[in-house]
């Protein structure tokens, strides 16, 4: 199925959504405009017209592979689940100092725009009560603060736990990867999970299809986090200056898989330096992000992270032959392509090691 069409499906639910979330937004600014000018710092971000947003989409996948007809009935769902995506987006620049949001107030004000995003987000999706019942949408209502306090709890433990100051690191490796996987399902799986299962509920599906579209979701939402975690590895093409979202894992002392693997990976004299860095935090300067780029390079920690994201998809295409054939399926099988064609594992094409080209091989 040609590729066009599935993302053609994505930028059409897009444009139906994103006013739907803009208008959210606005009776807020009507209320008090200081406000909606805090809760802009992301939603402008989200909502500009070349936005090709994935949550949305697959609740609208969800509703369709269910049989589900007419995927504009349920658009306030959609718009829903990415103004929830935005309420994690608010508070996680203010975990870690994103896009220049470092003052006390400022990050203040990011708090506070998550909490009432959340709040618009179940707002949004009781707009369909009418036509879906006060007892189903109630229970889309519950899913959606359980993933939320799961996302916090991934988040704790991204703070927390999972950093230089709090990690052992020469726990086995397993051992720490079961750590990192949970809290990429907490931050990201459970949230892709319950975008699929609001629309198979919707659509009125049985458990077995929510079932597995849940899993889908969790799977796929885990690889996304780990393919994003790649990002604080990709390189500026200078160096003159670093992006302000760029590297903040690094400036946060995060011990993500990638830098796990990175350091079980370097020299006795690389370790050092990395372990030095990290130590820093937020005194890193471009230099020292370049030192870290030039050792992620040479290493074969790239295998590594390469081998764990294709044993998820492995997992994702063993899951979705348990979907009876259809369009729909295909076009979740397409869904699957955000591992292959994201933009941070493009940037590593290119790099060989032992004359291996990255995409090949399984």
């Amino acid at each position: 199925m040609d590729r066009k069409i599935h993302f053609e499906r994505m930028r059409e639910t897009s444009r139906v959504v994103i006013p739907l979330i803009k208008n959210a937004y606005t009776k807020i600014g009507l209320q008090n405009h200081s406000l909606l000018d805090s809760l802009n710092v992301i939603v402008n971000k989200r909502t500009n017209t070349n936005q090709c947003l994935l949550r949305p989409y697959l609740v609208r996948l969800g509703f369709e592979l269910t049989g589900g007809n007419n995927w504009i009935d349920i658009a306030p769902a959609c718009a829903a689940v990415e103004i929830f995506n935005i309420s994690t987006y608010q508070a996680n620049i203010a975990f870690d100092n994103k896009i220049g949001i470092c003052s006390d107030l400022q990050k203040n004000n990011q708090f506070i725009s998550s909490m009432v995003s959340l709040e618009l987000a179940t707002n949004t999706i009781r707009k369909l009560e009418e036509n879906y019942g006060d007892k189903l949408i109630s229970r889309i209502v519950d899913r959606f603060h359980i993933v939320n306090r799961d996302i916090y709890i991934g988040q704790f433990n991204d703070l927390n736990v999972l950093t230089i100051n709090n990690l052992n690191l020469s726990m086995p490796e397993d051992e720490y990867l079961s750590l990192y996987l949970q809290r990429c399902e907490n931050l990201s799986g459970n949230f892709v999970s319950l975008c699929f299962e609001i629309g198979c509920l919707l659509g009125g599906c049985d458990d077995y299809l929510i079932t597995v579209l849940k899993k889908i979701g969790i799977i796929l939402g885990i690889a996304g986090q780990i393919v994003n975690d790649l990002s604080d590895f990709i390189p500026n093409n200078n160096f003159t200056e670093v992006y302000k979202s760029y590297h903040s894992d690094i400036k946060m002392g995060k011990i993500t898989y990638p830098i796990f693997c990175l350091l079980k990976n370097s020299s006795d004299e690389q370790k050092l330096k990395l372990l030095n860095i990290l130590n820093q935090q937020k005194q890193i300067d471009i230099s020292e992000i370049k030192t870290i780029v030039e050792y992620w390079n040479q290493s074969e920690s790239i295998r590594k992270i390469r081998k764990l994201i294709l044993s998820l998809h492995k997992e994702l295409k063993k899951e979705i032959r348990k979907i009876k054939k259809t369009e729909h399926r295909n076009f979740l099988s397409l869904a699957f392509s955000i591992l292959s064609t994201n933009k941070y594992l493009a940037s590593f094409r290119s790099h060989k090691l032992n004359g291996e080209n990255f995409n090949n091989g399984n």
